[in-house]
């Protein structure tokens, strides 16, 4: 496999940098920000991408995107991140969504929601995981029984990125509660009228994170995805979306937290030392494997497969690339690593803090290394 750009590619890749800088010439250093202030520049940024035609990039131009192959994303993605621009606020609806509602929506729904993500004025939340249903998805017990003209759906959803921003959300309820587990689920494209939402306050202080609860939530039959009863195969979809999604990112930001504790050491006046050449050298060796191995995904993916257990592995490799340059950098900010409120070491703490989180979201590491076991080495189940 060719890991370089192509002519095509070169030529994309200059046009990207020549609009972001641009772009992004009054967007200040996204990491010395408060919550609500990256959260002001990401709606701003979103406006951004689509008043400039770089939302949905790999969108059929028939649904307003501009056609071009996942790896024309991930050109971009990789740009934008060594330029520090701030993640779009409707990822969700641009990455997943969107794609998904692509694959199975009706003419109807396809018309009425597309041009909102794309434009930004329709934001969306992903409404899968459950107290008690996050590593076993199809495990969830939010209901949604019939009523005329749609479905009251009952439950509690958890660690729901973006639900405080959202009016949409992509939502798995049970219509079937005698079905197999995996056959009476359904895909909602709900509205988030009726939904309460609660943030839900991580270690570091921030609530990028929340906990939503319905009770008797009303959804118009016009919202079911894919049929009543086949949310388990349209799921399937939006997650084949995410895996895809993050081939786009996992490798751009493990560069960046390996560059920023380069550059720390450079100004701590320990770039010589033999100790944090030895650290830096073995994470910028595996933030180089996990370049090969997003680009190895993305070659699958414009061949027209499909991500496979393999992921795992890098997802893997990837939250340990980033939990440890984090901790190296508060190691080289000695006391000043104590520290929340702030910029400078207080941001590299929150950061370290909010690393934390990397095996554990997204399938915790646990799981991750199961699913390699089971799957890639043919071991016996341990369960």
């Amino acid at each position: 496999m060719d890991f370089d750009d192509s002519a095509s590619d070169l030529a994309f890749r200059r046009e990207v940098g020549a609009w972001l800088d641009e772009a992004l010439s009054d967007v200040p250093d996204q990491e010395e920000l408060s919550q609500d202030e990256r959260e002001n520049w990401s709606r701003v940024w979103q406006d951004r991408l689509c008043a400039g035609n770089w939302a949905g990039l790999s969108w059929p131009v028939a649904h307003g995107g501009r056609g071009l192959d996942s790896l024309a994303q991930a050109i971009f993605n990789e740009e934008a991140a060594v330029r520090g621009a701030p993640y779009p606020l409707n990822g969700v609806g641009m990455m997943l969504a969107g794609p998904t509602v692509i694959a199975h929506g009706t003419d109807e729904q396809q018309a009425r929601h597309l041009p909102g993500i794309l434009r930004g004025e329709e934001y969306w939340c992903q409404g899968f995981s459950e107290p008690g249903a996050g590593s076993d998805l199809a495990g969830l017990r939010t209901a949604a029984t019939k009523v005329d003209g749609g479905w009251l759906i009952n439950g509690a959803k958890i660690w729901t990125s973006n639900a405080h921003n959202a009016s949409r959300c992509l939502l798995l309820a049970r219509t079937d509660a005698d079905a197999p587990k995996h056959q009476g689920i359904t895909y909602f494209l709900a509205p988030m009228d009726g939904f309460t939402v609660r943030p839900l306050t991580m270690i570091n202080g921030d609530t990028e994170f929340n906990e939503m609860f319905l009770d008797d939530v009303f959804v118009p039959d016009a919202d079911v995805l894919g049929g009543v009863g086949n949310g388990w195969r349209v799921a399937l979809t939006t997650l084949a979306f995410e895996r895809g999604s993050m081939a786009l990112n996992l490798w751009v930001w493990a560069r960046q937290a390996v560059d920023r504790v380069v550059d720390l050491g450079i100004a701590r006046g320990v770039a010589d030392d033999s100790a944090f050449v030895d650290a830096v050298g073995a994470l910028q060796c595996d933030a180089e494997a996990v370049r090969i191995g997003s680009m190895r995904m993305l070659g699958e993916s414009r061949a027209g497969g499909v991500p496979g257990p393999e992921t795992s592995a890098l997802k893997s490799l990837w939250a340990g690339v980033v939990q440890r340059a984090n901790r190296l950098a508060v190691h080289l900010d000695d006391g000043g690593g104590v520290l929340l409120d702030g910029d400078g070491a207080a941001a590299r703490m929150r950061r370290y803090l909010r690393a934390r989180a990397h095996t554990i979201e997204g399938g915790t590491e646990e799981v991750q290394k199961s699913i390699l076991a089971e799957r890639v080495l043919n071991l016996p189940r341990s369960r």
